[in-house]
């Protein structure tokens, strides 16, 4: 194995076998393959630093050798784009992607591939540091690697003072919740790097599971319009949260520069204290009319630009209040009706829709419900009534346990005319329950 540790310090030897200095850093070029290749040598004599480029290395391995005795004797100046492997990469810290971590780089491996040496890999284990001391400390000591391979590593460019472009696609293939947790690990300056590379919708989730002290310092620092793109991403019980935790100028700037709607969901949660219901629930649901069949609905939720996330159930309302009795009624009519029953006169029916202001929730159909039944079949004919509800101004601790003892997957928020206006989900539950492991408030835990 060619590691970094055993180059660095070497004479450096022209093509005769004379001394040409000694290697002071090994230049790569980000950006070029998954591989970075080696792009130059930096040779010091005495106080005299100067590049050498790659087309003149003959042999790395074993030997540091140069296939001509000319060099540069110019002044080494870095350029953008370039990484010095001792200086930007040893002793620091890159992200681990597969282990989903923070790792401190001890070594860096080097391998000659198709005629071009790269970086292959980074050393992270204790030994890589004694094989750093020299041979006097690896006497009697028995050591060992633990490299992970450098296409399983992201690499922060803050790290290096130039400018570089850097791919961070490799965050994508972790979890929010393990982005999150390494964002909150790093340094502001990293963190923000990294949330800059995001898209919105990915840094909106991951930024949800990021603590409030770090969330408010990367949103206040970054431009107000995709702050705002940001903040309209997320759920608005969290965006709720976060605003009330800013400077009230910038909040009041970024709630201006959203979308209206999404703007006046976070408005509408913020009426609410932080401990209730209303804080908690979100607007974001499926409602139909107890007449509108399954596959209307069904074809009517696929219609959706953007279904509520999580889906669990369809919430059947009406327009205007019904009776007991007269709900009873049609709630018989319903489930007596054959499933090849006629389609119901426009004015009579009403498909999928969000949620609309002033309807009375009459009832709900769980998902599996709607999945398995006949497409013909009334929604009244499967919905359960008498679910049980919470009002806004409940303890969110309420919801909580109403959905424990019901064994709910979201239940009804409805304010005092039991007009339905939300829903807590189990997430939003766990999150009050479980401060602690959910930080932020509307984590996804069914994305």
């Amino acid at each position: 194995m060619l590691f970094l540790a055993n180059l660095i310090g070497r004479p450096v030897l022209g093509v005769a076998g004379e001394t040409i200095g000694v290697l002071d850093d090994v230049i790569v070029r980000m950006g070029s393959g998954e591989y970075p290749p080696l792009s130059g040598l930096v040779v010091r004599d005495g106080r005299r630093r100067f590049f050498v480029p790659v087309s003149q290395l003959a042999q790395l391995d074993g030997v540091v050798q140069l296939s001509s005795s000319l060099v540069d004797l110019q002044p080494f100046r870095r350029r953008d784009g370039e990484v010095l492997l001792g200086r930007d990469v040893l002793d620091h810290q890159i992200i681990d992607v597969a282990g989903r971590r923070i790792v401190r780089v001890n070594d860096v491996q080097l391998a000659l591939a198709d005629g071009v040496y790269r970086v292959v890999g980074v050393d992270i284990s204790p030994q890589a540091l004694l094989r750093r001391l020299g041979p006097r400390a690896l006497a009697g000591r028995i050591v060992g690697h633990q490299v992970i391979d450098w296409a399983a590593v992201q690499y922060l460019a803050s790290a290096a003072p130039v400018q570089l472009r850097v791919s961070y696609d490799k965050l994508t293939r972790m979890h929010p919740a393990d982005l999150a947790r390494i964002v909150d690990a790093l340094s502001y300056r990293e963190s923000a790097e990294i949330v800059a590379a995001l898209d919105d919708e990915t840094a909106a989730e991951t930024l949800e599971e990021v603590s409030d002290e770090r969330l408010a310092d990367l949103l206040e620092g970054m431009d107000r319009e995709r702050a705002a793109d940001i903040l309209e991403e997320m759920t608005p019980s969290a965006a709720a949260d976060i605003l009330e935790e800013m400077d009230h100028e910038v909040a009041d700037e970024l709630l201006a520069r959203m979308e209206a709607e999404e703007a006046a969901d976070v408005q509408a949660l913020l009426a609410y204290p932080e401990d209730r219901v209303g804080r908690v629930m979100t607007t974001d649901f499926v409602t139909a009319a107890a007449s509108a069949t399954v596959g209307e609905t069904i074809a009517a939720i696929r219609a959706l630009e953007e279904p509520p996330d999580p889906l669990l159930a369809v919430y059947v309302v009406s327009p205007v209040e019904r009776d007991a009795e007269e709900q009873a009624e049609e709630e018989d009519a319903a489930a007596e009706a054959p499933p090849d029953a006629g389609v119901p006169d426009e004015g009579d029916r009403a498909g999928p829709d969000t949620a609309a202001p002033h309807v009375y929730l009459r009832g709900i159909v769980r998902l599996r419900s709607l999945i398995l039944a006949d497409p013909g079949t009334p929604l009244g004919a499967l919905m359960e009534t008498g679910v049980p509800s919470v009002h806004p101004d409940d303890p969110a601790e309420r919801a909580a346990r109403v959905l424990a003892e019901y064994n709910l997957l979201a239940v009804p928020v409805v304010d005092d005319d039991r007009h339905l206006i939300g829903i807590v989900t189990v997430d939003d539950a766990l999150a009050v329950l479980l401060p602690e492991i959910w930080q932020r408030r509307g984590a996804r835990a069914f994305g």
